[in-house]
């Protein structure tokens, strides 16, 4: 289970993220000084915001495994481009290898 209780954690948890301050707040639709005052300790983090934190986090991975296999379609279209650019020198090669033999 998921689950933040403290303003180290939360703020270590959105480090990773790669979210600031007002992204986080944006998303959670609560005020920066919110945000803030949870990292700082002086307000405890509801434990209903693991549930947002949770979906954030799998949102994002999703995204993530969405633009890995964008990426390796492109790079096997790119992989096959080059194939298919070689293959008339290859057959220029083979042919010349046949007239030398």
């Amino acid at each position: 289970m998921f689950s933040i209780e403290d303003g180290v954690t939360l703020r270590a948890w959105r480090k990773e993220q790669f979210l600031n301050q007002t992204q986080l707040a944006t998303l959670l639709g609560v005020h920066i000084n919110t945000v803030h005052n949870w990292e700082q300790g002086n307000t405890r983090v509801p434990a209903h915001i693991n549930l947002a934190l949770e979906q954030i986090t799998g949102h994002r991975e999703r995204l993530v495994r969405k633009l890995r296999r964008e990426q390796e379609k492109l790079a096997h279209k790119r992989h096959l481009k080059e194939i298919a650019q070689g293959l008339p020198e290859r057959k220029a090669a083979l042919k010349a290898q046949k007239k030398a033999s």
